[in-house]
């Protein structure tokens, strides 16, 4: 199996990869709206004492006031609390009373005082490798943030905690991320900036850089001399690190507040030096910090173990995304570490380009490889199907007209004799992918397709949709009769993620395979979850909001 992994990473690292950016939202949070931090709702002015204890947020354990030597300023004694700013020693002081009843958030809500050197929110959390998956359905719609913000919960101080996240609207996010970073996290916080607007990232924003007043205004002496040392925010605009070079120059993509491949920094991943006595741990998830993503959209997390190659790999990129420099495109990463898996990292831009748009062609897309690289018959038993027949299950959120290709690739493996299904969020495919998938002849009342049409499945239920991105493969690729794998991570089958957009997307194998195709068969065979496709939209009816 590692074979096959490897031997598919090669064969990619020859094209693209398909991702795409989803439509920026500023979403709404539970249980009323979040408020934008302006000047209706500016936070109060820090206290420059040191405040009564307020209630607490715990899962476990609640946290001791007690500190850690490996943070705290040599020049304190160790049996007294320091905190790395004004709301870390009163959390209540971050919004002001109106803005907490505006998003519903009870005046205690960021919890009690965080010492420098307290002990997590979070004991007892260990990571391990694997997938898992939420259920926008029922009370398991947490599952994949809960994996995210525990690991965050459960980081102790002085670890290093680095996030690059697409968008942020839920206040738990948030506070998750201050809490940890007041107790001696080291956050290093990127994001794209469409979501400096919500109140979570503001709110984050203002702690993680948070600066001593200027002379003569004193700073409160519980506060440390240096308080966010190891700690940092930013926003790229219009992604990060992904322009492309016309006529030999670096250009941006687009300069208009929402141009037509207007490029975002995509990607969803946290990275861990170390996490519950774990080293190296890394967690890529289709899914945001936010209200939608939870509530009402499928979505996975991957969380890699003692990786130390996927650790490195996953820093660099967010390195090269703070720097926002160029040159960064076509990156690739083979990892052995536990179940073998290649990372990819987007845009993978065109060198020389004809012409400024970019055109995409099935030459320069990693996925055409992976699928021309599919044999439909040939599979060893106990894999394939029931006749051995290669299986190609596709679950995708966005496809454009502009990767049509991958359509026209489905249909001749479908020709061919492979089982290939399809699941969908029918509201963001353009109406020209389903004519591919499904042909009908009117006049002999039956399909053009030699093993009929290929099956597909719109996700789309009511409020709930599928997020998640990720390709499986089951029989025989290239000359390997024994291949299992998954393709999952944050990129859409769209130009804008292929070309422009910060994504990461991961091929794996083992665990994650099995892991995968059980949810495959969650979503696909309830009608619950799922319904099957009866005939062609005439109209595209973009949700817009993920």
């Amino acid at each position: 199996m590692r074979l096959a992994t490897k031997l598919m990473g090669l064969a990619l690292s020859c094209a693209l990869l398909v991702t795409g950016a989803e439509t920026a939202l500023a979403e709404t949070p539970e249980p009323s709206p979040e408020p934008s931090i302006s000047a209706t709702t500016e936070p109060s002015t820090p206290p420059t004492t040191e405040p009564t204890s307020v209630a607490t947020e715990v899962t476990q354990a609640a946290p001791s006031a007690s500190t850690t030597s490996g943070v705290q300023p040599a020049e304190v004694p160790a049996s007294t609390a320091t905190y790395r700013n004004p709301y870390c020693a009163d959390p209540s002081t971050l919004l002001s009373a109106a803005a907490k009843k505006k998003a519903g958030l009870s005046a205690d809500y960021f919890g009690s005082p965080v010492a420098l050197g307290q002990r997590p929110d979070v004991i007892g959390f260990v990571p391990k490798e694997g997938a898992k998956f939420n259920n926008p359905f029922s009370s398991a719609s947490t599952v994949v943030i809960r994996q995210l913000l525990n690991g965050v919960r459960a980081a102790a101080a002085g670890s290093t905690v680095k996030i690059a996240m697409y968008s942020m609207s839920r206040w738990d996010s948030a506070k998750a991320v201050i809490r940890a970073h007041c107790r001696g996290v080291n956050i290093q916080y990127l994001t794209d900036d469409h979501a400096v607007t919500t109140g979570p990232t503001q709110a984050t924003k203002r702690v993680l850089t948070w600066a001593p007043p200027p002379a003569p205004t004193a700073t409160p002496s519980a506060v440390v001399a240096n308080p966010n040392a190891g700690s940092q925010f930013r926003a790229c605009y219009l992604s990060c690190s992904s322009d492309y070079k016309w006529k030999g120059a670096r250009v941006r993509v687009a300069t208009t507040a929402n141009p037509v491949y207007r490029p975002y920094m995509h990607a969803k991943y946290l990275t861990f030096d170390t996490l519950g006595g774990v080293p190296y741990v890394t967690m890529t998830s289709s899914g945001n910090f936010t209200v939608t993503q939870v509530k009402h959209g499928w979505n996975n997390v991957y969380t890699s173990v003692r990786d130390q190659s996927t650790y490195n790999f996953l820093n660099d990129r967010l390195a090269e995304m703070w720097k926002d420099t160029s040159g960064n495109d076509y990156a690739v990463n083979t990892s052995t570490a536990g179940p073998d898996k290649k990372v990819y990292f987007f845009p993978w831009a065109v060198a020389n380009p004809k012409s400024s748009l970019q055109t995409v062609n099935p030459d320069t897309d990693p996925y055409t490889s992976f699928l021309e690289n599919v044999k439909c018959t040939g599979a060893s038993k106990g894999y394939g199907n029931s006749k051995r027949r290669t299986q190609v299950f596709v679950s995708m959120y966005q496809w454009t007209s502009s990767r049509l290709y991958l359509a026209r690739r489905l249909k001749r493996l479908k020709n061919a004799g492979c089982d290939v299904k399809v699941l969908m969020s029918a509201s963001e495919w353009d109406l020209e992918v389903m004519p591919i998938l499904r042909k009908w002849d009117k006049k002999k009342l039956k399909t053009t397709y030699k093993y009929g049409n290929i099956l597909i499945r719109n996700g789309d239920r009511g409020s709930r949709f599928i997020h998640s991105k990720f390709i499986l493969v089951n029989g025989k690729w290239g000359n390997n009769s024994k291949t299992k794998v998954v393709f999952t991570g944050s990129g859409n089958w769209t130009k804008s993620s292929l070309r422009f957009n910060n994504e990461v997307n991961l091929l794996i194998s083992g665990v994650g395979y099995k892991q995968f195709k059980a949810n495959w068969n969650k979503m696909w065979n309830s009608r619950k979850y799922s319904t099957p496709i009866t005939k062609l939209a005439k109209k595209k009816t973009s949700r817009g909001d993920a």
